[in-house]
């Protein structure tokens, strides 16, 4: 094979290898998911957060991917909140994985999502792997999430309307006598 020919294509790589590399470079971020372990009940929205920092923001959008990796993707339905944004309101939805395209100010190194992730009813013990992606940087992390059975139910619940029966019923009872 020809020298001159050989060092060419060789250049030629190395100038696409250091032009992807700055690409990812370009757009670095790291990114967490809080908590670490995420406790579900069904039918409940449990809020997790998509924590996003060491981030160098040129003003351009990026792009948060949520999904279920483990478990059955069907069982789990996300909404995403920007409160950035519009807070209080989902920008986004989705069973077993949604997406989200935000645009950080320029110089942002940190920004946070809040992602409510809700089990579908009658998935009691099920565990799943939720994976939150930045798909500028490529950067990804994982949560296990276990499903819980419904929650208890707080003493004001069941105390209210049972004191308002037993009133009820000395009301009713003094009327009788």
């Amino acid at each position: 094979m020809n020298t001159k020919k050989l060092i060419g294509t060789s250049m030629i790589v190395l100038l696409v290898v250091m032009m992807s590399v700055s690409m990812v470079a370009a757009n670095p971020a790291e990114i967490d998911i809080l908590p670490d372990d995420v406790d579900l009940v069904p039918g409940q929205n449990v809020s997790t957060t998509a924590h996003i920092y060491e981030m160098v923001c040129s003003g351009s959008a990026r792009t948060l991917d949520v999904s279920v990796t483990a478990g059955n993707p069907s069982e789990v339905t996300y909404y995403i909140i920007d409160n950035n944004v519009a807070p209080g309101v989902v920008v986004a939805t989705g069973v077993g994985s949604a997406s989200y395209t935000y645009t950080p100010a320029v110089g942002t190194t940190t920004y946070d999502i809040i992602v409510l992730a809700k089990a579908a009813s009658g998935t009691e013990g099920n565990t799943y792997t939720l994976r939150y992606y930045d798909t500028d940087s490529g950067n990804s992390d994982e949560a296990l999430a276990t499903v819980h059975t419904t929650a208890i139910p707080e003493f004001a619940t069941i105390a209210i309307p049972a004191i308002a029966l037993i009133g009820l019923v000395l009301y009713m009872r003094r009327k009788k006598d």
